[in-house]
């Protein structure tokens, strides 16, 4: 279990960092999104919406399983396999997290994370110099860490745009087992309504397109056909958990791409 805790100067004076992969996220079956990364996620991964942990609106996330404990993104090495790593990932193992003393947002860093080091090495980047000051790095991260909490803010106000005009609803998913037989239907994943969307009035329609949300909306909608491409992720894992199949044999350009071209025909 994930440990944050402030960072401070006092604790941290001797910490450090090092590369420890995304082993952490192996069992993260969603992960959070703004709504700037729609068009580097796009690519690889179906994006969709969950109930915010507060049960109050939406949150934008990028699907890495239909289940739960499972990211097939990451191989059983630790190693990210999914092309573009989310901005979540990437502030790893650091968090703004609110103080509910002061209420204010301060930043912690996860003691338990492979990647945090109480005393530093010679392998490791430190958190703070010999004068008790952020390091670049670490001030690179806290800098980081401040345009994301903004960007999602804003990612938030567009998402609940959409959940006000009525086009987020249930997203109606099974998963697919190995014999592929029809398994359990995928519950608390929600997308958009497209038939809903399209039937909305128009100065709504406009409102949301001058806004964004209407972007985030049909970016979703398109970033469902990357649902062939989890699949296939499935059968790599079952591979790798059968013969420890390397990392470096997934070829995403393959696994992604466009399937059936011929079945599609362009008139002029």
């Amino acid at each position: 279990m994930p440990d944050y805790v402030p960072l401070s100067k006092t604790t941290h004076s001797e910490s450090g960092l090092v590369a420890a992969g995304c082993g952490f996220a192996l069992e993260q079956a969603v992960v959070p999104l703004v709504a700037e990364e729609l068009p580097q996620t796009l690519p690889t991964m179906a994006i969709g919406f969950v109930r915010a942990a507060s049960e109050n609106g939406f949150e934008l996330v990028a699907l890495q399983s239909l289940q739960a404990g499972v990211n097939v993104y990451v191989h059983t090495n630790g190693r990210w396999i999914g092309g573009y790593r989310p901005a979540w990932y990437r502030a790893h193992p650091f968090r703004l997290m609110r103080d509910e003393q002061t209420d204010r947002f301060v930043v912690c860093v996860d003691e338990s994370s492979a990647a945090f080091e109480e005393q530093f090495s010679e392998q490791s980047e430190r958190l703070f110099d010999d004068e008790g000051e952020l390091t670049e790095r670490t001030q690179g991260t806290v800098t980081f860490l401040e345009k994301l909490q903004k960007a999602t803010r804003v990612t938030q106000a567009l998402v609940g745009r959409l959940e006000e005009a009525g086009v987020i609803v249930p997203w109606a998913l099974t998963t697919r087992n190995p014999g592929r037989e029809e398994g359990q239907q995928v519950k608390g994943l929600y997308h958009i309504d497209e038939a809903a969307l399209k039937v909305l009035e128009p100065e709504v329609l406009a409102e949301l397109a001058s806004s964004g949300a209407l972007s985030i909306a049909y970016t979703q909608l398109l970033s469902e056909h990357r649902l062939q491409g989890l699949s296939r992720l499935y059968d790599l894992r079952n591979q790798a958990n059968q013969q420890a199949k390397p990392a470096g044999d997934v070829d995403l350009e393959n696994l992604f791409g466009e399937e059936d071209d011929d079945d599609f025909s362009f008139n002029f």
